[in-house]
């Protein structure tokens, strides 16, 4: 996580009062309250002085942000970081927040991607995976709150590029897309619908061996580390490839596959960039 004032200079604070910021910063908008602050920073084993500790590090960030944003802390208190009872809530009326905006590209492109706008949708979802600056919140020490966001994140980031790389498949983008999934199915090498996406992308380039090779790979790994099969989709698609079949040439209106429900390796995604700004949202940098 990194916090930049409005002329996009950096903000430094405190490990704890840190930690406190980025469980607000990833919900923004809602109430968070001091419980679970308590329980992100201390777990089940708080001081007894932690409420007066979380008030006095709700200052802090208070006041940084103030310094920052040369406003007074009352005037953050009113419209920036709220009190509402017993909780606290980051508001993005004055905060840009990287992972806010992510989070409506990525929606906006699954939805345009459903109504069959391919182009539209590949572009918006470009947008949304191109804000990641590397594993979510790597510089913050996640307790148990923050980590559950982080596979959250780690989740929704594999199921934005699973649909963008379907979009640009059906877009016929097949080409470009060959060093990515490569990648992709080296570092997820369970998960099916990359392999799927792979499978499909060599056989549209001509490269209907090293296609099957893939196939054969992924399951002689699911064999050997699951004692499973590979799913039927998948045996479908090899059947097809060995076929010929003519609609695997053809980039057509299909439903968009739901992300893969088989992902045995998690890779942690820990990072999104956080950007405290005027009212305009602007995408990290």
């Amino acid at each position: 996580m990194t916090v930049f004032d409005d002329e996009s200079e950096p903000i430094v604070l405190a490990p704890k009062p840190r930690r406190l910021l980025a469980l607000l910063a990833v919900n923004a908008d809602r109430a968070v309250s001091v419980n679970a602050l308590v329980q992100e920073l201390w777990g089940s084993n708080p001081p007894r002085t932690a409420t007066a500790t979380i008030q006095t590090y709700i200052g802090q960030v208070r006041r940084t942000i103030a310094e920052a944003l040369r406003k007074s802390a009352g005037e953050v208190a009113d419209e920036i970081l709220i009190t509402e009872g017993s909780s606290y809530v980051l508001s993005t009326s004055r905060v840009a927040l990287d992972i806010t905006e992510y989070e409506l590209l990525a929606e906006a492109g699954s939805a345009a991607v459903q109504r069959g706008e391919f182009v539209r949708g590949s572009e918006l979802l470009h947008q949304a995976v191109a804000l990641w600056r590397g594993p979510a919140l790597v510089n913050v020490e996640a307790g148990e709150l923050l980590g559950a966001r982080i596979v959250h994140l780690d989740e929704s980031l594999l199921c934005t590029q699973e649909h963008r790389i379907y979009a640009d498949l059906q877009r016929g983008a097949h080409h470009r897309l060959v060093p990515e999934l490569t990648e992709l199915t080296a570092r997820h090498p369970l998960h099916e619908n990359f392999h799927r996406h792979l499978m499909l992308a060599l056989y549209r380039c001509g490269r209907r061996a090293e296609s099957l090779a893939v196939m054969r790979r992924l399951r002689a790994r699911l064999v050997e580390e699951l004692g499973l099969e590979p799913s039927p989709f998948l045996v479908q698609m090899e059947q097809d490839i060995l076929r010929g079949e003519p609609s695997l040439d053809r980039t057509r209106p299909r439903p968009v596959e739901q992300c893969s429900g088989r992902q045995q390796d998690r890779v942690a995604v820990r990072s999104m960039v956080h950007h405290l700004s005027r009212p305009t949202m602007q995408p990290a940098g």
